[in-house]
Protein backbone atom coordinates (compact mmCIF):
# COMPACT_ATOMS: atom_id res chain seq x y z
CA UNK A 1 0.00 0.00 0.00
CA UNK A 2 3.20 2.30 0.40
CA UNK A 3 3.86 1.54 -3.06
CA UNK A 4 0.43 2.42 -4.42
CA UNK A 5 0.39 5.36 -2.18
CA UNK A 6 3.55 7.10 -3.29
CA UNK A 7 2.97 6.06 -6.91
CA UNK A 8 -0.40 8.01 -6.56
CA UNK A 9 0.94 11.16 -5.32
CA UNK A 10 3.60 11.26 -7.81
CA UNK A 11 1.37 10.68 -10.76
CA UNK A 12 -1.03 13.91 -9.10
CA UNK A 13 1.71 16.13 -8.61
CA UNK A 14 4.93 15.09 -10.43
CA UNK A 15 7.76 14.72 -8.90
CA UNK A 16 11.87 13.73 -9.02
CA UNK A 17 12.93 10.21 -10.36
CA UNK A 18 13.06 8.77 -6.35
CA UNK A 19 11.11 5.78 -5.77
CA UNK A 20 9.17 4.58 -2.55
CA UNK A 21 12.36 2.65 -1.84
CA UNK A 22 14.76 5.51 -2.37
CA UNK A 23 13.24 7.93 -0.03
CA UNK A 24 15.05 8.78 2.66
CA UNK A 25 13.46 8.12 6.50
CA UNK A 26 11.35 8.72 8.10
CA UNK A 27 8.85 8.45 5.48
CA UNK A 28 6.86 12.06 4.69
CA UNK A 29 3.57 12.63 6.21
CA UNK A 30 1.20 12.28 2.71
CA UNK A 31 -1.23 15.43 2.85
CA UNK A 32 -5.00 15.38 0.95
CA UNK A 33 -4.41 17.17 -1.80
CA UNK A 34 -6.48 20.72 -1.52
CA UNK A 35 -8.56 21.95 -5.09
CA UNK A 36 -6.73 24.73 -5.36
CA UNK A 37 -3.69 22.26 -5.20
CA UNK A 38 -2.00 21.85 -9.09
CA UNK A 39 -1.91 18.65 -10.60
CA UNK A 40 1.44 18.25 -11.94
CA UNK A 41 4.22 20.92 -12.18
CA UNK A 42 4.02 21.02 -15.89
CA UNK A 43 -0.03 20.78 -16.49
CA UNK A 44 -2.51 23.19 -15.35
CA UNK A 45 -4.32 23.40 -12.18
CA UNK A 46 -7.36 20.74 -11.88
CA UNK A 47 -9.90 24.11 -11.66
CA UNK A 48 -8.29 25.12 -14.78
CA UNK A 49 -8.96 21.80 -16.61
CA UNK A 50 -12.26 22.02 -19.22
CA UNK A 51 -15.33 20.92 -17.11
CA UNK A 52 -15.89 16.76 -18.10
CA UNK A 53 -18.60 15.83 -20.65
CA UNK A 54 -22.23 14.94 -19.01
CA UNK A 55 -22.10 11.40 -19.32
CA UNK A 56 -18.60 10.17 -18.79
CA UNK A 57 -19.26 6.46 -18.59
CA UNK A 58 -17.70 5.97 -21.99
CA UNK A 59 -14.27 7.56 -20.57
CA UNK A 60 -13.69 9.58 -23.46
CA UNK A 61 -12.63 12.67 -21.06
CA UNK A 62 -8.73 12.81 -22.33
CA UNK A 63 -7.51 15.01 -19.96
CA UNK A 64 -9.16 13.04 -16.89
CA UNK A 65 -8.25 9.69 -18.97
CA UNK A 66 -4.63 10.94 -18.86
CA UNK A 67 -4.37 11.52 -15.57
CA UNK A 68 -6.30 7.97 -14.06
CA UNK A 69 -4.11 6.36 -16.26
CA UNK A 70 -0.77 7.70 -14.84
CA UNK A 71 -2.55 6.53 -11.48
CA UNK A 72 -3.50 3.08 -12.91
CA UNK A 73 0.16 2.47 -14.88
CA UNK A 74 1.84 2.67 -11.18
CA UNK A 75 -0.61 1.25 -9.31
CA UNK A 76 0.62 -2.08 -7.64
CA UNK A 77 -2.28 -4.99 -8.68
CA UNK A 78 -1.84 -7.08 -5.62
CA UNK A 79 -3.05 -3.98 -3.37
CA UNK A 80 -6.31 -2.70 -2.72
CA UNK A 81 -7.73 0.46 -3.68
CA UNK A 82 -10.18 2.11 -6.06
CA UNK A 83 -10.38 5.60 -7.73
CA UNK A 84 -13.97 7.28 -8.26
CA UNK A 85 -15.30 10.02 -9.53
CA UNK A 86 -18.52 12.49 -7.83
CA UNK A 87 -20.37 15.00 -10.08
CA UNK A 88 -22.07 17.80 -9.27
CA UNK A 89 -24.47 18.03 -12.70
CA UNK A 90 -27.23 16.45 -11.30
CA UNK A 91 -27.20 18.86 -8.27
CA UNK A 92 -26.37 21.91 -10.68
CA UNK A 93 -29.60 20.94 -12.95
CA UNK A 94 -31.58 20.97 -9.41
CA UNK A 95 -30.57 24.24 -8.04
CA UNK A 96 -30.77 25.87 -12.25
CA UNK A 97 -30.36 29.24 -11.65
CA UNK A 98 -29.35 29.52 -7.97
CA UNK A 99 -25.96 27.50 -9.40
CA UNK A 100 -23.76 30.39 -9.90
CA UNK A 101 -24.61 32.35 -6.26
CA UNK A 102 -24.07 29.27 -4.17
CA UNK A 103 -21.14 27.22 -6.31
CA UNK A 104 -18.57 28.34 -4.24
CA UNK A 105 -20.59 27.24 -1.12
CA UNK A 106 -21.56 23.63 -2.19
CA UNK A 107 -17.61 23.14 -3.31
CA UNK A 108 -16.66 24.21 0.23
CA UNK A 109 -19.60 22.02 1.51
CA UNK A 110 -18.15 18.76 -0.73
CA UNK A 111 -14.84 19.37 0.46
CA UNK A 112 -15.87 19.49 4.22
CA UNK A 113 -17.93 15.71 3.37
CA UNK A 114 -14.98 14.35 2.03
CA UNK A 115 -12.27 15.67 4.58
CA UNK A 116 -14.98 13.74 7.08
CA UNK A 117 -15.65 10.45 5.13
CA UNK A 118 -12.13 9.88 4.35
CA UNK A 119 -9.06 8.41 5.54
CA UNK A 120 -5.34 10.24 6.13
CA UNK A 121 -4.46 7.59 3.67
CA UNK A 122 -7.31 8.63 0.68
CA UNK A 123 -6.75 11.75 -1.56
CA UNK A 124 -9.27 13.80 -3.91
CA UNK A 125 -8.51 16.82 -6.40
CA UNK A 126 -11.02 18.97 -8.29
CA UNK A 127 -11.58 17.73 -11.87
CA UNK A 128 -13.47 20.82 -13.89
CA UNK A 129 -16.22 23.11 -12.62
CA UNK A 130 -18.50 19.79 -10.86
CA UNK A 131 -16.16 17.16 -10.77
CA UNK A 132 -14.09 15.26 -8.02
CA UNK A 133 -11.83 12.63 -8.32
CA UNK A 134 -11.88 10.29 -5.27
CA UNK A 135 -8.35 7.93 -4.71
CA UNK A 136 -9.14 5.40 -2.19
CA UNK A 137 -6.03 3.51 -0.75
CA UNK A 138 -7.34 0.50 0.98
CA UNK A 139 -11.15 0.07 0.13
CA UNK A 140 -12.18 -1.78 -2.58
CA UNK A 141 -14.61 -0.76 -5.08
CA UNK A 142 -18.29 -1.28 -3.35
CA UNK A 143 -17.27 0.08 0.24
CA UNK A 144 -15.16 3.05 -1.59
CA UNK A 145 -18.67 3.81 -3.96
CA UNK A 146 -20.80 3.61 -1.11
CA UNK A 147 -18.60 6.29 0.92
CA UNK A 148 -18.86 8.43 -2.35
CA UNK A 149 -22.45 8.39 -2.34
CA UNK A 150 -22.70 8.87 1.25
CA UNK A 151 -21.32 12.63 0.72
CA UNK A 152 -23.04 13.11 -2.27
CA UNK A 153 -26.60 12.22 -0.49
CA UNK A 154 -25.97 14.47 2.44
CA UNK A 155 -24.80 16.98 0.06
CA UNK A 156 -28.54 16.75 -1.92
CA UNK A 157 -29.66 16.79 1.90
CA UNK A 158 -28.04 19.84 2.79
CA UNK A 159 -28.77 21.67 0.12
CA UNK A 160 -32.19 20.98 -1.43
CA UNK A 161 -34.05 19.01 1.54
CA UNK A 162 -34.00 15.66 -0.43
CA UNK A 163 -31.68 13.40 -1.82
CA UNK A 164 -32.53 11.83 -5.42
CA UNK A 165 -30.83 8.28 -4.94
CA UNK A 166 -31.70 7.15 -8.80
CA UNK A 167 -29.42 10.38 -10.07
CA UNK A 168 -26.91 10.18 -7.29
CA UNK A 169 -24.04 8.21 -9.57
CA UNK A 170 -20.67 7.39 -9.10
CA UNK A 171 -18.32 6.54 -11.54
CA UNK A 172 -15.26 3.91 -10.57
CA UNK A 173 -12.50 3.94 -12.50
CA UNK A 174 -11.58 0.30 -14.36
CA UNK A 175 -8.91 -0.39 -16.62
CA UNK A 176 -10.44 -1.28 -20.16
CA UNK A 177 -8.07 -3.33 -22.84
CA UNK A 178 -6.24 -1.06 -24.64
CA UNK A 179 -4.96 1.34 -21.89
CA UNK A 180 -8.56 2.86 -22.17
CA UNK A 181 -9.94 3.93 -18.84
CA UNK A 182 -13.29 3.35 -18.66
CA UNK A 183 -15.45 4.95 -16.06
CA UNK A 184 -18.84 3.26 -14.93
CA UNK A 185 -21.61 4.34 -13.26
CA UNK A 186 -23.82 3.02 -10.30
CA UNK A 187 -26.73 4.73 -8.80
CA UNK A 188 -27.07 4.56 -5.29
CA UNK A 189 -30.21 3.17 -5.48
CA UNK A 190 -28.36 0.12 -7.04
CA UNK A 191 -26.34 0.16 -4.08
CA UNK A 192 -28.40 0.74 -1.61
CA UNK A 193 -30.65 -2.09 -2.99
CA UNK A 194 -27.92 -4.38 -3.26
CA UNK A 195 -26.79 -3.69 -0.08
CA UNK A 196 -30.67 -4.20 1.32
CA UNK A 197 -30.04 -7.63 -0.33
CA UNK A 198 -27.10 -8.87 1.09
CA UNK A 199 -28.16 -7.22 4.52
CA UNK A 200 -31.25 -10.24 4.42
CA UNK A 201 -29.11 -13.16 3.23
CA UNK A 202 -26.90 -12.12 6.34
CA UNK A 203 -29.77 -12.45 8.36
CA UNK A 204 -30.99 -15.32 7.14
CA UNK A 205 -27.64 -17.68 7.64
CA UNK A 206 -26.97 -16.02 10.73
CA UNK A 207 -30.62 -16.67 12.74
CA UNK A 208 -32.36 -14.41 14.80
CA UNK A 209 -30.84 -11.61 17.00
CA UNK A 210 -31.73 -9.28 19.83
CA UNK A 211 -33.37 -6.01 18.72
CA UNK A 212 -31.74 -3.16 20.60
CA UNK A 213 -33.58 0.13 21.46
CA UNK A 214 -33.60 2.45 18.47
CA UNK A 215 -31.86 5.47 19.12
CA UNK A 216 -29.86 5.22 22.44
CA UNK A 217 -26.77 3.76 22.97
CA UNK A 218 -27.03 0.03 23.66
CA UNK A 219 -24.09 0.77 26.78
CA UNK A 220 -26.32 3.15 28.00
CA UNK A 221 -29.42 1.77 28.08
CA UNK A 222 -27.78 -0.62 31.15
CA UNK A 223 -26.64 2.24 33.20
CA UNK A 224 -28.76 5.26 32.42
CA UNK A 225 -32.33 6.36 33.32
CA UNK A 226 -35.07 6.64 31.19
CA UNK A 227 -34.84 10.39 29.11
CA UNK A 228 -36.53 13.36 30.60
CA UNK A 229 -37.42 16.98 30.32
CA UNK A 230 -35.31 19.22 32.24
CA UNK A 231 -35.22 23.07 31.78
CA UNK A 232 -32.57 25.58 32.64
CA UNK A 233 -33.56 29.72 33.21
CA UNK A 234 -31.78 31.94 30.84
CA UNK A 235 -30.64 35.92 32.37
CA UNK A 236 -31.59 38.49 30.14
CA UNK A 237 -28.85 41.35 30.97
CA UNK A 238 -30.33 44.18 29.68
CA UNK A 239 -33.66 43.52 31.16
CA UNK A 240 -32.43 42.04 34.32
CA UNK A 241 -34.86 39.18 34.52
CA UNK A 242 -34.96 35.43 34.17
CA UNK A 243 -37.76 34.86 31.93
CA UNK A 244 -36.56 32.14 29.57
CA UNK A 245 -36.37 28.88 30.18
CA UNK A 246 -34.37 26.21 28.14
CA UNK A 247 -35.92 22.57 27.60
CA UNK A 248 -33.37 19.71 26.76
CA UNK A 249 -33.46 16.24 27.10
CA UNK A 250 -31.23 14.42 30.12
CA UNK A 251 -30.82 10.91 31.55
CA UNK A 252 -29.69 10.47 34.77
CA UNK A 253 -26.55 8.11 34.92
CA UNK A 254 -25.95 7.10 38.97
CA UNK A 255 -22.38 8.37 39.73
CA UNK A 256 -21.39 9.94 36.86
CA UNK A 257 -22.85 12.73 35.33
CA UNK A 258 -26.20 13.55 33.37
CA UNK A 259 -26.23 13.18 29.61
CA UNK A 260 -27.68 15.84 28.15
CA UNK A 261 -29.43 16.85 24.91
CA UNK A 262 -27.72 14.73 21.66
CA UNK A 263 -25.23 12.90 23.85
CA UNK A 264 -28.34 10.95 24.83
CA UNK A 265 -28.43 9.23 21.42
CA UNK A 266 -26.44 5.92 20.48
CA UNK A 267 -25.39 7.73 17.34
CA UNK A 268 -25.10 11.34 16.34
CA UNK A 269 -26.22 10.74 12.59
CA UNK A 270 -28.80 8.58 13.55
CA UNK A 271 -31.93 10.99 11.53
CA UNK A 272 -34.85 8.81 13.18
CA UNK A 273 -33.06 9.31 16.49
CA UNK A 274 -32.56 12.88 16.64
CA UNK A 275 -36.05 13.57 15.55
CA UNK A 276 -37.40 11.70 17.89
CA UNK A 277 -35.79 13.01 20.60
CA UNK A 278 -36.61 16.73 19.06
CA UNK A 279 -40.38 15.49 19.06
CA UNK A 280 -40.06 13.84 22.49
CA UNK A 281 -39.07 17.05 24.37
CA UNK A 282 -40.36 19.06 22.31
CA UNK A 283 -44.28 17.47 23.55
CA UNK A 284 -43.59 16.92 26.60
CA UNK A 285 -42.16 21.11 27.31
CA UNK A 286 -45.54 22.47 25.01
CA UNK A 287 -47.86 20.32 27.39
CA UNK A 288 -45.68 21.41 31.17
CA UNK A 289 -46.10 25.03 29.21
CA UNK A 290 -49.92 24.83 28.60
CA UNK A 291 -50.30 23.50 32.15
CA UNK A 292 -48.21 26.19 34.00
CA UNK A 293 -49.76 29.13 31.59
CA UNK A 294 -53.19 27.89 32.70
CA UNK A 295 -51.82 28.30 36.45
CA UNK A 296 -51.30 31.76 35.45
CA UNK A 297 -47.29 31.42 35.26
CA UNK A 298 -45.76 33.21 32.74
CA UNK A 299 -42.09 32.47 31.06
CA UNK A 300 -40.84 31.87 27.60
CA UNK A 301 -39.75 28.68 26.57
CA UNK A 302 -36.75 27.54 24.38
CA UNK A 303 -37.24 24.31 22.10
CA UNK A 304 -34.16 22.66 20.84
CA UNK A 305 -34.61 21.69 17.08
CA UNK A 306 -31.43 19.70 15.45
CA UNK A 307 -31.18 21.14 11.68
CA UNK A 308 -31.55 17.17 10.65
CA UNK A 309 -34.86 17.47 12.05
CA UNK A 310 -36.02 20.01 9.61
CA UNK A 311 -33.53 19.51 6.31
CA UNK A 312 -35.74 17.14 4.96
CA UNK A 313 -39.29 17.75 4.61
CA UNK A 314 -40.56 14.52 5.76
CA UNK A 315 -38.95 15.18 9.11
CA UNK A 316 -39.88 18.81 9.18
CA UNK A 317 -43.48 17.70 8.35
CA UNK A 318 -43.48 15.88 11.49
CA UNK A 319 -42.29 18.63 13.28
CA UNK A 320 -44.57 21.02 12.01
CA UNK A 321 -47.58 18.70 13.45
CA UNK A 322 -46.07 18.96 16.93
CA UNK A 323 -45.92 22.76 16.51
CA UNK A 324 -49.31 22.94 15.38
CA UNK A 325 -50.77 21.77 18.46
CA UNK A 326 -49.42 25.04 20.39
CA UNK A 327 -52.57 27.04 21.15
CA UNK A 328 -52.56 30.56 19.85
CA UNK A 329 -51.83 32.17 23.38
CA UNK A 330 -48.69 30.39 24.18
CA UNK A 331 -47.07 31.52 20.70
CA UNK A 332 -45.68 34.86 21.90
CA UNK A 333 -43.97 32.42 24.35
CA UNK A 334 -42.23 30.11 22.35
CA UNK A 335 -38.72 30.50 20.95
CA UNK A 336 -36.25 27.88 18.72
CA UNK A 337 -33.00 26.97 19.34
CA UNK A 338 -31.46 25.36 16.32
CA UNK A 339 -28.64 22.88 16.90
CA UNK A 340 -26.14 21.58 14.21
CA UNK A 341 -26.59 24.00 11.71
CA UNK A 342 -23.41 23.04 9.44
CA UNK A 343 -21.05 25.26 7.76
CA UNK A 344 -21.43 26.56 3.88
CA UNK A 345 -25.34 25.78 4.37
CA UNK A 346 -26.48 28.41 1.54
CA UNK A 347 -28.54 31.51 3.08
CA UNK A 348 -31.54 30.12 1.04
CA UNK A 349 -31.55 27.26 2.75
CA UNK A 350 -31.72 28.50 6.19
CA UNK A 351 -34.39 30.77 5.82
CA UNK A 352 -36.51 28.02 4.48
CA UNK A 353 -35.95 26.42 7.89
CA UNK A 354 -36.62 29.71 9.85
CA UNK A 355 -39.55 30.82 7.99
CA UNK A 356 -41.17 27.50 8.58
CA UNK A 357 -40.60 28.16 12.46
CA UNK A 358 -41.62 32.23 12.54
CA UNK A 359 -45.43 31.07 12.41
CA UNK A 360 -44.86 28.73 15.41
CA UNK A 361 -43.30 31.39 17.38
CA UNK A 362 -42.16 34.47 18.68
CA UNK A 363 -38.10 33.78 17.56
CA UNK A 364 -35.42 31.82 16.37
CA UNK A 365 -31.53 31.58 17.97
CA UNK A 366 -28.72 29.08 16.66
CA UNK A 367 -25.54 27.50 18.62
CA UNK A 368 -22.84 28.24 16.85
CA UNK A 369 -19.73 25.82 17.39
CA UNK A 370 -17.06 27.92 17.88
CA UNK A 371 -16.35 31.83 18.30
CA UNK A 372 -15.05 32.49 15.16
CA UNK A 373 -18.24 30.60 13.44
CA UNK A 374 -19.49 32.57 10.31
CA UNK A 375 -22.70 34.06 11.64
CA UNK A 376 -23.63 35.61 8.30
CA UNK A 377 -25.58 33.40 7.48
CA UNK A 378 -27.64 33.75 10.24
CA UNK A 379 -27.93 37.52 9.56
CA UNK A 380 -29.47 36.80 6.74
CA UNK A 381 -31.61 34.03 7.42
CA UNK A 382 -33.72 36.20 9.75
CA UNK A 383 -32.09 34.30 13.55
CA UNK A 384 -32.28 36.93 15.80
CA UNK A 385 -30.18 35.44 18.66
CA UNK A 386 -27.10 33.55 18.47
CA UNK A 387 -25.73 30.93 21.32
CA UNK A 388 -21.86 30.20 22.26
CA UNK A 389 -21.74 27.14 25.01
CA UNK A 390 -19.01 27.21 26.85
CA UNK A 391 -16.86 23.48 28.14
CA UNK A 392 -17.35 22.89 31.77
CA UNK A 393 -14.94 24.85 33.87
CA UNK A 394 -14.25 26.68 31.18
CA UNK A 395 -11.94 29.63 32.72
CA UNK A 396 -11.94 33.57 32.91
CA UNK A 397 -8.38 33.70 31.52
CA UNK A 398 -8.74 30.93 28.26
CA UNK A 399 -12.09 32.28 27.17
CA UNK A 400 -12.24 36.04 27.50
CA UNK A 401 -11.03 37.16 24.40
CA UNK A 402 -13.32 34.44 22.47
CA UNK A 403 -16.30 35.59 24.40
CA UNK A 404 -15.34 39.09 23.29
CA UNK A 405 -14.32 37.87 19.87
CA UNK A 406 -18.00 36.10 19.61
CA UNK A 407 -20.12 39.20 20.96
CA UNK A 408 -18.44 41.61 18.73
CA UNK A 409 -19.14 39.74 15.44
CA UNK A 410 -22.75 39.17 16.42
CA UNK A 411 -23.54 42.63 17.03
CA UNK A 412 -21.44 43.55 13.84
CA UNK A 413 -24.14 41.34 11.80
CA UNK A 414 -26.91 42.68 14.39
CA UNK A 415 -27.62 39.65 16.34
CA UNK A 416 -28.43 39.16 20.13
CA UNK A 417 -25.36 36.74 21.68
CA UNK A 418 -26.10 34.55 24.05
CA UNK A 419 -23.12 32.55 26.50
CA UNK A 420 -24.16 29.11 27.85
CA UNK A 421 -22.27 27.39 30.83
CA UNK A 422 -21.07 30.64 32.85
CA UNK A 423 -20.48 29.35 36.21
CA UNK A 424 -18.41 31.91 38.15
CA UNK A 425 -19.12 36.18 38.55
CA UNK A 426 -15.80 36.66 36.85
CA UNK A 427 -17.45 34.74 34.09
CA UNK A 428 -20.27 36.96 34.31
CA UNK A 429 -18.38 39.68 34.16
CA UNK A 430 -16.53 39.30 31.21
CA UNK A 431 -20.13 38.41 29.53
CA UNK A 432 -21.85 41.89 30.22
CA UNK A 433 -18.48 43.70 29.60
CA UNK A 434 -18.43 42.18 26.15
CA UNK A 435 -21.87 42.57 25.33
CA UNK A 436 -23.49 39.44 25.64
CA UNK A 437 -26.98 40.11 26.08
CA UNK A 438 -28.25 36.58 27.59
CA UNK A 439 -26.02 34.07 30.04
CA UNK A 440 -26.95 30.71 31.18
CA UNK A 441 -25.34 28.11 33.45
CA UNK A 442 -24.72 26.82 37.01
CA UNK A 443 -23.91 30.37 38.24
CA UNK A 444 -27.98 31.96 36.38
CA UNK A 445 -29.71 28.28 37.77
CA UNK A 446 -29.13 25.22 37.47
CA UNK A 447 -31.71 22.42 35.96
CA UNK A 448 -34.53 22.03 37.42
CA UNK A 449 -38.32 19.81 36.71
CA UNK A 450 -40.70 22.42 36.05
CA UNK A 451 -39.93 26.09 34.94
CA UNK A 452 -40.60 29.53 37.14
CA UNK A 453 -42.44 32.43 36.72
CA UNK A 454 -41.01 35.71 35.31
CA UNK A 455 -38.52 36.91 38.03
CA UNK A 456 -36.48 40.11 38.90
CA UNK A 457 -31.92 39.04 38.94
CA UNK A 458 -29.62 41.60 39.31
CA UNK A 459 -25.79 40.64 39.60
CA UNK A 460 -26.11 41.66 43.19
CA UNK A 461 -28.99 39.07 43.36
CA UNK A 462 -26.29 36.73 42.35
CA UNK A 463 -23.95 37.63 45.18
CA UNK A 464 -25.85 37.75 47.97
CA UNK A 465 -27.68 34.98 46.85
CA UNK A 466 -24.25 32.52 46.58
CA UNK A 467 -25.36 31.22 43.49
CA UNK A 468 -22.10 29.23 42.62
CA UNK A 469 -21.10 25.54 41.98
CA UNK A 470 -17.54 25.80 41.98
CA UNK A 471 -16.88 29.09 44.66
CA UNK A 472 -15.83 31.71 41.81
CA UNK A 473 -17.85 34.63 43.75
CA UNK A 474 -14.74 36.10 45.52
CA UNK A 475 -13.53 38.81 42.61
Amino acid sequence: MRNFMASIFKGLFGGGGQTPETVVQPRPRYQRPRPSMPLAPTEPAADALPPPPPDMADGHDPELSAKLRRIFDRRDPTQAGSIHLLGLGSLHEQLGSRWPAVAARVHQLTAKLLDQHLTPHDAWFRHGEEAYVVVFAQLGAEQARLICAKVMEELQLVLLGHADTENIRVHTAMREIGSDVLLVPTSLKDMLSAVRKEAVADAALAGPIAVRSEGFRASLLARAGPSQVRYRPVWDVQKQVLSLYMARCCRERPGRTPLWGYDCLDDPEDMAGILALDLHVAREAIETSLELYENRFRFFLSLPLHFESLAVTARRQEVMAVLRTIPRNLLPFITYHLWAVPDGVPTGRLSELVSALKPFGRTVMMEVASPTSDVSVAEAAGIRVVNLTLPPGASVERWAPEVVRFATQAARHRLMPAVEGVDSLAMEDQCEEAGVRFLSGDLIGGWVDVPEHVVRRSRTDFVRQGVNLRGGLSD
